[in-house]
């Protein structure tokens, strides 16, 4: 390793001649020299922009009890589930040693030294600064440049706490970077073997695949498509052993789970919880920016600003660029994005599939920076960071509000109680994710209610329904939309297609239901219903409590 910046100041200028920078005719170029004073290693440097992108994306995390995150709710609900599983026949375990299970295990057990809370926000910084200590070793390393890896730097800081972290798909949003490191290792592994290296290899697998499965898949992927970039067969050969041979203990922890999930047959076979859905192209193109940089409201739409111009600059090096980057190259970075188009959003019963792939596009395109910037564009990043940050430090505070809002009505429904969920409006301050979707959850842990909504689906969930099913109508596919398709006369008419005599089908659709879910459920919790789903609520149920938004009834026979 170089000493220091300097050094690598002066290289990366001569390199990057040949290269010139989109737009940066006539204009000076900023390729960071003045840090070359602090005489910086490696590592120091990596360091300190790893240290600047943590405190960008973790601070609003000091502002609140809980993290806005929109799944979390229903993480807690799932560890509140297991911890009284006695009081939940209708869910069976599905036990620790399983992919998508580090947040679950964090919870049970570090919730119980700190409480639910405050594990979930240390959880939380652990998944945001290992974003940020990772990312930037990864292009310093694949680079072999600090000056890029500082430029990268540059457009990468909404990255650690990226669209999967405000989804609250914490455990695919820590797998990430997990699987960045692996990917290194294993590059190492190849240039220079060791017996540390296969053991960290090893440990980061297991680690990856714990997390989630899917970062897992894609590190064989790209392990793949590097083995196939070398000249002769034998060298890809050789190469592709020295990658994969250290892979195969958590290469057959993700064919065990992969195959798993194509057996996983829990839900009940109906078009609503199996199907397969495509999206619109300019959706893709849409959700390149909004499930990768984007936060929670308009107050973060200057994380467009990193978006346009990584590819702006990057893209137009693909060709150019010499040595082409281990792992991420042109031909890599072209199949992730045709499996970004044309694999489905939603396939069985997982969701969001083809936006996994997003979080490989843009940390390769990282490693096609150039090594200096327009210094018009270093400024205008530098601010777009600034506005950034600051809005979702605002976001925070009112995602907050909004649970204050929403859990105001806690004290008036009685431990035990059974509880039915009726969410009529998912999003509230957040644009970018449903944030109130799974807030009942906070009901399930205070007063330990039934929950309905939980994450049961799948035996890629810590929980399943256990034997029997519930019936179709209460499976958690089917119920959480139903609210909102259901909640006036004019939607029911849309979701059935049907033109004409709304009024009569809102009133059979409603009175089916509450047939259904009165014998069931003492208590309701409606959630900014309209006026028509409010007074379709049968005579046997009393209201409350009501707030705002918030309305909570009861049934009569079963008031305490």
């Amino acid at each position: 390793m170089k000493s220091s910046l300097a050094l690598e100041t002066d290289a990366d200028a001569s390199l990057d001649e040949a290269s010139p920078v989109p737009g940066s005719s006539g204009v000076r170029t900023y390729g960071f020299p003045q840090v070359s004073r602090l005489s910086l290693t490696d590592g120091q440097a990596a360091l300190l922009v790893s240290a600047v992108l943590f405190v960008v994306g973790a601070w609003p995390l000091a502002l609140t009890e809980v993290p806005p995150y929109q799944d979390l709710p229903n993480h807690f609900a799932t560890t509140t589930v297991i911890e009284n599983l006695g009081a939940y026949p209708e869910y069976a375990f599905n036990g620790f040693f399983k992919t998508n299970a580090a947040l679950f295990t964090w919870l049970l057990v570090v919730g119980k030294l700190t409480g639910m809370n405050m594990a979930a926000r240390l959880f939380a910084l652990m998944v945001v600064g290992l974003n940020a200590l990772v990312i930037p070793r990864f292009v310093l390393d694949l680079t072999q440049s600090r000056t890029r890896m500082i430029v990268a730097s540059l457009f990468a800081w909404p990255m650690a706490h990226n669209w999967f972290v405000s989804m609250g798909m914490l455990d695919f949003a820590l797998a990430v970077p997990l699987s960045l490191a692996l990917l290194l290792f294993v590059n190492r592994q190849r240039t220079a073997p060791s017996a540390k290296n296969v053991l960290a290899i090893i440990g980061l697998g297991v680690a990856t695949w714990y997390a989630h499965v899917f970062p897992l898949l894609a590190v064989h992927f790209l392990i793949a498509f590097e083995a196939l970039t070398k000249r002769t067969w034998k060298d890809r050969i050789a190469n592709l052993r020295a990658m994969v041979v250290p892979l195969l203990p958590t290469t057959a922890l993700a064919v065990l789970s992969f195959v798993r999930h194509l057996e996983d047959a829990v839900a009940p076979i109906t078009t609503a919880t199996i199907s397969t859905k495509l999206i619109a192209p300019w959706e893709l193109a849409y959700n390149l920016w909004a499930e990768w940089f984007w936060g929670y409201s308009n107050l973060s739409l200057s994380s467009m600003v990193p978006c346009l111009l990584l590819a702006a600059f990057a893209i137009p090096r693909l060709r150019s660029l010499e040595p082409k980057p281990a792992f991420f190259s042109p031909w890599a970075l072209g199949a992730l994005a045709l499996l970004f188009c044309f694999v489905p959003y939603k396939m069985t019963n997982w969701f969001h599939v083809n936006s996994r792939f997003i979080p490989f596009l843009w940390i390769g395109l990282l490693l096609y920076v150039p090594a200096r910037l327009p210094r018009p564009v270093v400024a205008l990043l530098g601010v777009s960071a600034l506005l950034y940050t600051a809005g979702m430090g605002i976001d925070y505070v009112r995602l907050d509000r909004e649970r204050a809002e929403f859990t105001a009505g806690i004290d008036a429904v009685p431990e035990g109680a059974k509880l039915m969920p009726l969410m009529f409006k998912h999003k509230g301050v957040s644009a970018n994710t449903r944030n109130l979707l799974h807030m009942w959850g906070y009901y399930v842990v205070e007063k330990k209610t039934s929950a309905p909504l939980l994450f049961a689906h799948s035996r890629s969930f810590p929980l399943t329904y256990a034997d029997p099913l519930p019936p179709a109508r209460f499976n958690h596919l089917v119920l959480e939309p139903f609210a909102p398709e259901a909640g006036s006369p004019a939607t029911v008419c849309r979701s059935a297609a049907r033109f004409d005599d709304c009024d009569t089908l809102f009133a059979a659709t409603w009175k089916r239901f509450y047939d259904e879910a009165t014998p069931r459920y003492d208590h309701l919790l409606l959630w900014d219903a309209p006026p028509e789903a409010a007074a379709a609520v049968p005579a046997q149920y009393e209201r409350t409590f009501a707030r705002g938004r918030l309305a909570i009834y009861a049934r009569r026979d079963a008031k305490h």
